[in-house]
């Protein structure tokens, strides 16, 4: 029994006892979602499976408004087998792969961008090289003897717009990133990085890249005793490209990481300066450290030294504020119970004060041990954020565990009694009948997660989730705010007849959103004519004006009932949406005609 089994089981026990103490209300439906994998043109399993990991990121790259996603992947946990990545591209509410159209330009001979397989364990999104496009940088792992381009971070500079406007995507830059040395020796080694952060630390306004290391793996890979790295802090000269600066900016102690699974870069204690919380693992030193900056030599922190806090084995940290108070809280994914403090207040190093570790709560059930990945959001937009933490061990392979999600029920700001609870549907233990977490996902919904992506997809002004398992990924729709709701714009020009024509409803530039078509004011038993076009040329016709001219189609033999009215369904589609201008006209014995509508609509 290695470490951590033995740990497993203790912590076990413990989470067995937490889930006893909970709640017993059952089915708060604070929130739902619904799988709709009609926004994702990517079939699930393509992106993940049982052993191909992913990572989320998200970011409007061509500057249209719509979230866009970037997808890098490996197999899982620590272990050698690269992979391609996605860029999945917002087209109107559907993530679209447009992977080899936007993400394959490169500056290296042989290399094709995100179709070159690599061991990428992360991906951070920001404007390097101060153009206002989104750039981005990955964090690669485990690919010793490997060239460069395949072994190191790949800076992909966003090219924004032609001189038509036109969106031209990325473009891998070998030179972003010098070759890693070890200090002291100078060896030429492929780095180990498993977390980063990607924000200014220096003080210039530039995004630099912090990546967090380890060393040996429970899969049996070890690392060569002069090929250790450690840390490492890239410093932007504010046109995008990194020199390594770390060996005089942080101590040796600082930089030491045993497994560095996790990094966050965040303003801790409130001076204006970026600092550092990352957790180290497996073996010494066991932590979550905060590495503060110098406010008085911004950029350096060797004076700071370390501060030192967390739980027996942590695998994943997250700041945020959890408890609307002035200062910042943590969430520690642990292979024991997962847990998160509140922060309290500064000691007399500005440095945070951190309150008790604090438990979830469960309606039913209890965690299942072991996770990565941990997010804080607001998922129904009540101003309180949720906490949402994945299962696929950062380390060790495996996916008979699942997500949990939790809900933060704090009212009042600044309680630190605040309690943040895994909601469910049936009092049915952890992986029973029922919803789990949030209405509409059940335990094998949430079984085997790699990692959330988050984006308002759909652009309703709430948080939608892909949720990347085991068994594929799906797109889940957040149903706090339904799609848009509107009418299609009217035209005018009714008359001859008093027919009043409208189309009503949801958006039909979404997928899966419906609209009521509705014609009323004809004369009973009336067949009714609907005339398209794609051009509003408006012309004389029988006493009154046809809109749609020139003639697309005419749609006839649709009767009004016995008063006169007409009214079905309409969906809209997934693709590009069109405008299409539709009027309709009557003969009962003259000529009628309704008002003309331009319809957008998806197909």
């Amino acid at each position: 029994m290695n470490r951590r089994q033995g740990l497993n089981l203790a912590a076990g026990a413990v989470a067995l006892f937490l889930g006893a103490q909970a709640s017993a209300q059952v089915n708060n439906q604070w929130v739902s979602f619904t799988k709709d994998n009609s926004h994702l043109t990517v079939p699930g399993t393509v992106l993940t499976d049982t052993n191909t990991q992913v990572v989320f990121r998200t970011g409007d790259f061509d500057k249209d408004g719509w979230d866009d996603v970037v997808a890098v992947r490996k197999s899982q946990a620590s272990q050698v087998s690269p992979r391609p990545n996605f860029l999945l591209m917002n087209v109107n509410g559907v993530l679209t792969d447009k992977t080899a159209q936007f993400a394959t330009a490169t500056d290296v001979v042989g290399d094709n961008g995100f179709n070159t397989s690599t061991n990428d364990r992360e991906v951070a999104i920001a404007d390097v090289n101060g153009d206002t496009w989104l750039d981005l940088v990955t964090c690669v792992s485990l690919s010793d003897g490997k060239p460069k381009n395949l072994s190191h971070p790949r800076v992909y500079i966003n090219l924004g717009e032609d001189g038509g406007g036109n969106w031209l995507g990325f473009r891998y830059e070998n030179a972003r990133i010098n070759q890693l040395l070890v200090a002291g020796t100078g060896l030429a080694v492929a780095p180990r990085f498993c977390g980063m952060g990607l924000k200014d630390v220096t003080g210039d306004g530039a995004p630099d890249v912090y990546f967090v290391d380890y060393d040996g793996t429970e899969t049996g890979i070890g690392e060569a005793g002069n090929a250790d790295l450690n840390d490492r802090l890239l410093v932007n000269d504010g046109n995008g490209f990194f020199t390594d600066q770390s060996a005089a900016r942080f101590t040796v102690a600082q930089l030491n990481s045993s497994f560095g699974a996790d990094l966050v870069i965040y303003d801790l204690n409130n001076d204006g300066f970026n600092d550092i919380l990352k957790d180290s693992t497996l073996t010494n030193p066991l932590v979550v450290r905060a590495l503060y900056n110098n406010p008085a030599n911004v950029g350096n922190f060797t004076a700071m030294g370390t501060s030192d806090f967390g739980t027996s084995a942590p695998y994943g940290v997250e700041v945020g504020d959890l408890n609307h108070d002035a200062f910042k809280d943590v969430v520690i994914v642990d292979d024991g119970p997962d847990k998160y403090r509140f922060g309290t207040g500064f000691d007399a190093f500005n440095r945070m004060i951190w309150g008790p570790l604090k438990n979830y709560s469960f309606v039913s059930g209890s965690e299942n041990q072991f996770g990565h990945n941990p997010y804080i959001r607001d998922l129904n937009n009540d101003g309180w954020d949720d906490v949402l933490i994945t299962d696929v061990d950062g380390d060790l392979t495996g996916c008979d565990r699942r997500a949990h999600i939790y809900h933060n029920t704090g009212t009042v700001p600044g309680d630190m009694n605040i309690v943040i609870k895994e909601e469910a549907e049936q009092a049915s233990g952890s992986n029973g009948a029922g919803w789990k977490g949030v209405v509409g996902m059940s335990a094998t919904d949430l079984k085997g997660s790699y990692d959330f992506g988050f984006g308002d997809f759909d652009q309703d002004g709430d948080l939608d989730i892909l949720l990347a398992t085991c068994s594929g990924t799906n797109y889940w729709t957040n149903n706090t705010n339904s799609i848009p709701e509107k009418c299609q714009d009217d035209l005018g020009n009714q008359g001859p007849g008093s027919m009043v024509f409208s189309i009503c409803g949801q958006d039909l530039t979404f997928a899966g959103s419906t609209a009521t078509l509705s014609v009323t004011g004809a004369a009973p038993g009336t067949l009714l004519s609907f005339v398209l076009g794609l051009s509003a040329g408006a012309t004389p016709f029988h006493g009154g004006v046809l809109v749609p001219v020139p003639i697309l189609s005419i749609v006839g033999g649709l009767p009004a009932n016995g008063v006169g009215t007409l009214s079905f369904p309409i969906a809209g589609g997934v693709n590009t949406p069109v405008h299409i201008i539709m009027q309709v006209i009557a003969k009962p014995s003259g000529f009628e005609l309704s008002n003309a509508l331009d319809l957008e609509i998806g197909f």
